[in-house]
């Protein structure tokens, strides 16, 4: 094998290195720009005012009245306070999923459980 053919071979391979970083680059440079339009989205959804942090809620929360909810850290409440809200929220989420239940048996036509009728 002659020597000019070496120069040839380790060329080769430095051309398909180079290629191959400049493909990976090109991938994380993409996927860096789809993460930071998702981080856009994410910031849209979440605004900070005055150094609270608002959430825009499409979920049931805004079905039963309550808007839109201010998050306060439970470290500044009471733990008082903070079992009467979750035992608030547990009793909430156990009536929704009751009424969906309730709902979803009486759309299929099927027998409803005496435990789901509250005036019974």
């Amino acid at each position: 094998m002659p020597w000019w053919s070496w120069i040839v071979i380790w060329v080769a391979l430095l051309a398909l290195t180079a290629l191959f970083i400049l493909f990976l680059g090109f991938r994380v440079f993409r996927g860096a720009m789809s993460t930071l339009r998702e981080f856009e989205v994410a910031a849209d959804r979440v605004q900070v005012n005055t150094g609270r942090t608002v959430v825009d809620s499409d979920d049931e929360s805004d079905a039963d009245g309550a808007g839109e909810s201010t998050l306060v850290p439970a470290v500044f409440s009471t733990p008082d306070e903070v079992r009467a809200t979750n035992a608030r929220g547990r009793t909430q989420r156990i009536g929704r999923r009751r009424a969906a239940r309730v709902r979803l048996r009486a759309e299929r036509n099927q027998p409803q459980l005496l435990r789901d009728m509250p005036h019974l």
